[in-house]
């Protein structure tokens, strides 16, 4: 008998102790699965980042020739440092209003025609809209059932352009250039998942 109890003491004791490695194991199971899908958020947060400024700097390397004077044709409002920009993008920002950047550009499926490209932000989530396509200005803007959602969870959208001789402006500005710039910078900052800070991404652009 004093066998038989010892016995069945070791067969619980052992039980105990596979229950005791088994919620170890399942603990350390769960955290690994986590920090996976964290890790997997995160990859997919910053493809989806990337994608958002490859789409911008293509609309910019699409952009519209000089001797069209698009701005004009296209109806917009000239800023005072407009003479900074290309002469097919522009950026504003009226009282009240998101801060924009449009980009007349060329249509890949259409050549000889041109379109005008808005880039902006409400709230956290960041926008791209393209106009109708046309040869013939002014072009049309784009309307708000031709905006497409790029990117949520957007805490940062600027842009500066390079002024020889002065360096990094932001956008919009107010003081006349001196210069055209020669190149531009665009940030775009969103949140890298859940718990992680937003994770800024520049994009260094020729113009």
């Amino acid at each position: 008998r004093m066998q038989r109890g010892s016995r069945w003491g070791e067969v619980m004791i052992a039980i105990a102790l596979m229950a005791v490695l088994a919620v170890m194991s399942w603990r350390g199971l769960d955290s690994v699965s986590r920090a996976n899908d964290q890790l997997e958020d995160r990859t997919e947060r910053v493809a989806q980042l990337l994608r958002a400024l490859d789409q911008f700097e293509r609309d910019v390397a699409l952009r519209a020739p000089p001797h069209l004077r698009v701005r004009g044709a296209a109806g917009a409002n000239l800023s005072a440092a407009a003479a900074l920009l290309p002469v097919a993008m522009q950026a504003r920002q009226p009282n009240g209003a998101p801060f924009v950047v449009e980009i007349v550009r060329t249509a890949p499926a259409a050549p000889g025609q041109w379109q005008r490209v808005h880039w902006w932000v409400r709230g956290d989530v960041l926008y791209r809209a393209a106009g109708p396509v046309s040869a013939v200005f002014p072009l049309q803007a784009p309307q708000p059932a031709d905006r497409v959602a790029v990117l949520d969870g957007v805490a940062t959208f600027q842009l500066r352009a390079w002024e020889p001789g002065l360096g990094w402006r932001r956008l919009p500005g107010v003081a006349p250039a001196r210069a055209p710039a020669t190149g531009g910078e665009v940030l775009l900052a969103g949140g890298g998942g859940e718990g992680a800070a937003p994770r800024p991404f520049r994009r260094v652009l020729a113009f």
